[in-house]
């Protein structure tokens, strides 16, 4: 972080914690104005169709931000990460501090919680692009910019192929198998959701959570005379390729997501990462380019036929020494 002892430092810190408590204690303190309990939801068209106590949405609200706060702190205090987790925990704090002042609102003065104000997509809709765009600012206060952080952990050994021979390489991995069971459970709660007719919001917010999950829970390579290749996810989107004519030597990596910012494809300077778990992986080499790094079982192997390949092309040119 550039600067760590200034005010806009602090204030991005120790804030989150303040509006956690007043997300507590304000409704809290104009229950005498609120019904219980309180409409939280509403149809498509902004009319309340669901109802929820005034207690639960208090804690609920508060703890959220409470928990996603400490987890900033703590990244801030160990220096690692903390412009994407104060990124995170803004876009949060924005997110559903802005759904209960909504909804305080739509309650206030109400006798019933049938008699609450619209709130149709419209509210909602603005309420995220605010939120993302706060926390992309927070992101930046904070320093967001990273750089590729592997370090290559040996030689690529040679696959044998010679001048004129062709080869294909296919490899794949998958993610963390708590990684998996969020995704599935999400999915699950997506399809209950749509099933049980539940709130539109309630439903196409865990259908956004779980696309995103299913693309990044696998990741196939194909290493080719011409090309890398990657698929992601069981639906093998997105598809990437990457020809092997911008490449001059591929590396064995040890890949730590958390020292790129995540999961699933991220961007530092100087890499495009491709991740769905911790270990091997690779990082192609493009002099010009950002290299790109991909997380796969058998990395040596798909190295070493690329090398191999970049070779009898007459492109492979080998690290420097230090």
């Amino acid at each position: 972080m550039n600067d760590r002892t200034g005010v806009s430092t602090k204030l991005l810190l120790w804030l989150p914690g303040v509006i956690a408590v007043v997300l507590l204690v304000v409704p809290l303190a104009i229950r005498d104005r609120l019904p219980d309990p309180l409409a939280i939801h509403w149809d498509l068209s902004g009319a309340p169709n669901g109802s929820g106590p005034l207690i639960l949405i208090a804690l609920v609200s508060s703890v959220a931000v409470a928990i996603a706060w400490v987890v900033f702190l703590r990244t801030y205090r160990v220096g690692m990460l903390e412009s994407h987790a104060g990124a995170m925990v803004w876009f949060l704090v924005i997110l559903v501090g802005g759904m209960e002042t909504f909804t305080i609102a739509a309650n206030l003065d109400r006798a019933t919680w049938q008699d609450a104000a619209n709130f149709g997509p419209g509210r909602a809709a603005v309420l995220v692009v605010l939120a993302g765009v706060v926390g992309f600012g927070v992101w930046r206060v904070l320093g967001g910019t990273m750089t590729d952080p592997s370090v290559a952990i040996g030689p690529a050994p040679s696959a044998g192929i010679e001048l004129g021979e062709h080869a294909v390489w296919v490899g794949k991995t998958a993610a963390a198998k708590g990684f998996v069971g969020i995704a599935l459970v999400i999915t699950v709660g997506s399809a209950a959701a749509a099933v049980f007719r539940l709130s539109p919001v309630v439903a196409l917010s865990l259908v956004v959570t779980a696309l995103p999950l299913l693309m990044f829970i696998s990741l196939r390579v194909r290493v080719s005379n011409t090309a890398v290749t990657i698929w992601m996810g069981i639906f093998g989107v997105p598809r990437v390729s990457y020809p092997l004519t911008r490449i001059i030597r591929a590396e064995v990596i040890e890949v730590r997501p958390l020292a790129y910012g995540g999961w699933g494809y991220r961007i530092v300077k100087g890499a495009r990462a491709w991740i769905v778990r911790r270990g091997e992986g690779i990082r192609l080499v493009r002099p010009g380019k950002s290299d790109i790094v991909i997380t796969v079982d058998g990395a040596a192997g798909a190295a070493g036929l690329i090398n191999d390949i970049l070779m009898t092309q007459g492109r492979f040119v080998a690290a420097e020494s230090s």
